[in-house]
């Protein structure tokens, strides 16, 4: 089984990032850290029950990465747009189901940052399938708790993760081979966007994409 992980809001800069959330939602995230491996780095905050939020970047201090860079940021998205990310026990079995329901997610490749280790599906041109509805699949392997549970927490909370996508009935056939618990809501549309509901600390409702 997988299960959801955290969203990611892909932008060409942090700052970029950090204005297209506050617009939304009047907060702003606390530094998170650097992906050598990647070139890039982020802001983060937890959404509880082990999930999180983050705002991810190409690092203009960073080495240029020896491959392409993740989440597509070799060409950032301007406006920043969002991604979404789930977890599971065994990433190749992961790959494996989704190859066979005809995704090609990419190989296990493994990362880290500062004391966190994990495995992350990469495709060799870095960029997200199915025009960037498709999720990206996480393996924590640093032992113990979740690291949301280290992240400071700011009160926002999801709701519900939609996907507009001309691949709906391909991504719903790529999730219900993942066996995923409380799937977003998929629907058809001749562009891909992926809009997030969230609760603000004040309970106030919005939407982000």
């Amino acid at each position: 089984m997988t299960t959801f992980d955290h969203i990611a809001l892909i932008a060409p800069s942090l700052a970029a990032g950090a204005s297209h959330l506050h617009a939304a939602t009047g907060l702003t995230l606390p530094a998170g850290g650097e992906h050598p491996q990647m070139g890039t780095h982020n802001l983060l905050t937890t959404f509880a029950n082990d999930t999180y939020f983050e705002i991810i970047a190409p690092n203009p201090k960073a080495a240029t990465p020896d491959r392409p860079r993740w989440f597509g940021l070799n060409a950032p998205p301007n406006p920043p747009r969002l991604a979404w990310l789930l977890r599971c026990d065994d990433i190749y079995a992961t790959l494996a189901k989704a190859a066979k329901a005809g995704v090609d997610l990419g190989t296990a490749t493994p990362l880290k940052r500062d004391t966190l280790t994990w495995r992350f599906s990469l495709r060799d041109d870095g960029t997200i399938p199915l025009d960037g509805a498709a999720p990206q699949i996480i393996e924590w392997t640093t032992p113990g708790p979740h690291p949301s549970n280290n992240m400071a927490d700011l009160g926002l909370r999801l709701d519900q993760l939609t996907i507009k996508t001309p691949h709906a009935d391909t991504l719903a056939a790529l999730l219900d081979a993942l066996n995923l618990a409380a799937p977003p809501q998929l629907q058809c549309s001749e562009n891909t966007q992926i809009t997030a509901y969230l609760t603000l600390p004040g309970g106030q409702k919005v939407a982000l994409s």
